[in-house]
């Protein structure tokens, strides 16, 4: 059995289940833990307060958070899993795990280009956490939740005003109200930085336009000219398949240029990352040589 966490009716089922499946040896499967990292401790307390059957097993998946309990990473066997990074690899697990052609290819016909455009605008968010303090200032819990609540907020406005029509007017897909949507509730609400607002509300303002359904609309805005072969444009496409293929045949090297970065933000990570990794080094050495000394004032004792 698998239980998502992280919304009441989520908790409701671990506490009416967690008890019997423990004594039953049955396994469990508890996803997303991190979104409550101190409930967490109640589930260290059902463990010991209870015999569980020498089956049962308890599975829990998470990302990283600091907030964790140790005592359960503790009692845990770890198993670490790193998506790869790039915006490419993230539109696949995009139409892998979140859009597919049942959904993204109801009418109006228009709505595919939206999914993917905010599959794009997802895979940028994302990939800018990799250039943290450059991207963003500082680390936020972006995910595929946020993804899915602003697809469902999406094709609600989309059926709204599309009205069981083929097509509909760009024009008339109601871009105020989903740019408001996604800057200002599904990940705006993480952002608490007003620079990192203002960033994401710019990306928002590029994607989420009636221009993006333009001919050769660009993807990301380059320091320099481009020529067709290196510019990116909205694909047009219709279907989730022909995504897929345009997806496929990107570029395996990505620019940092296509998360609205400098082109030199991939040396700039490289060099905040060597001057991290100098300074740990000096704290071991000061370390190091304090146990020295502490050492040869022991061995002066002893004589």
């Amino acid at each position: 059995m698998a239980i998502a966490i992280g919304s009441s009716e989520g908790f409701d089922l671990v506490e009416k289940n967690f008890v019997n499946k423990m004594k039953a040896g049955e396994w469990l499967i508890l996803k997303n833990v991190h979104l409550a990292p101190s409930w967490l401790s109640e589930i260290e307390k059902k463990l010991y307060s209870n015999d569980p059957d020498p089956k049962f097993r308890l599975f829990l998946t998470m990302e990283f958070n600091p907030k964790v309990p140790a005592n359960i990473l503790k009692i845990s066997r770890k198993f670490v899993f790193e998506l790869p990074s790039g915006v490419k690899p993230a539109l696949v697990r995009s139409y892998a795990n979140v859009l597919n052609p049942q959904r993204s290819e109801r009418i109006p016909a228009e709505r595919t280009r939206l999914h993917f455009l905010l599959a794009w605008f997802h895979s940028v968010v994302g990939e800018r956490l990799r250039y943290v303090p450059i991207g963003w200032s500082k680390f936020y819990e972006f995910n595929e939740a946020d993804q899915k609540c602003a697809l469902d907020a999406i094709d609600e406005w989309l059926d709204l005003f599309g009205k069981d029509k083929q097509n509909i007017d760009p024009v008339k897909i109601p871009w105020d109200a989903i740019r408001t949507i996604l800057s200002e509730s599904m990940y705006g609400g993480k952002i608490d930085n007003e620079y990192d607002l203002k960033i994401l509300k710019s990306m928002v303002d590029q994607y989420f336009n009636v221009n993006t359904y333009n001919l050769n609309y660009p993807l990301f805005k380059s320091s320099k000219e481009l020529d067709s072969s290196q510019q990116l444009v909205v694909p047009e496409c219709k279907k989730n398949e022909d995504f897929l293929k345009w997806i496929d045949n990107l570029p395996k090297v990505e620019s940092p240029e296509w998360s609205g970065l400098p082109n030199n933000a991939e040396k700039l990570l490289r060099e905040l990352a060597s001057k991290g990794f100098l300074v740990d080094i000096n704290r071991i050495q000061v370390i190091i040589d304090l146990y020295y000394i502490l050492y040869i004032i022991y061995l002066i004792i002893l004589l």
